[in-house]
């Protein structure tokens, strides 16, 4: 899946939808731009926002979404917060995503920042 791809697709919609992130998703057009726009955003105009963001809407994600939420999260250099809300097991809950949901997680995996 390329990055259109996973920006296009439902679960993305979806997920940056729930995290009141989709202005970025849809200013990114590629893995580099998403993870610049986040950091500076977490970084520069909103000190934390985006790790308070991430750790709110961990503890109310499905089991499916909080694998795609985890996987994002790597994707844009945030894979310690990652880690530290998941005691490092992220890829251990990959069976609890298939379809389309499973395709976005794998193109986070793949993704080239």
């Amino acid at each position: 899946m390329t990055f259109d791809e996973f920006k296009a697709s439902e679960p993305a919609q979806s997920m940056f939808r729930k995290l009141g992130l989709s202005e970025y998703l849809e200013a990114a057009d590629s893995w580099r731009m998403l993870r610049a726009l986040l950091v500076h955003y977490n970084d520069t105009l909103d000190r934390g926002a985006v790790v308070k963001i991430a750790r709110r809407c961990d503890g109310v994600c499905s089991s499916g979404e909080r694998v795609l939420l985890h996987a994002i999260l790597y994707a844009v250099d945030f894979a310690w917060l990652s880690d530290k809300m998941d005691g490092a097991h992220a890829w251990r809950r990959l069976a609890n995503v298939s379809g389309e949901w499973r395709r976005a997680v794998a193109a986070c995996i793949a993704a080239e920042v």
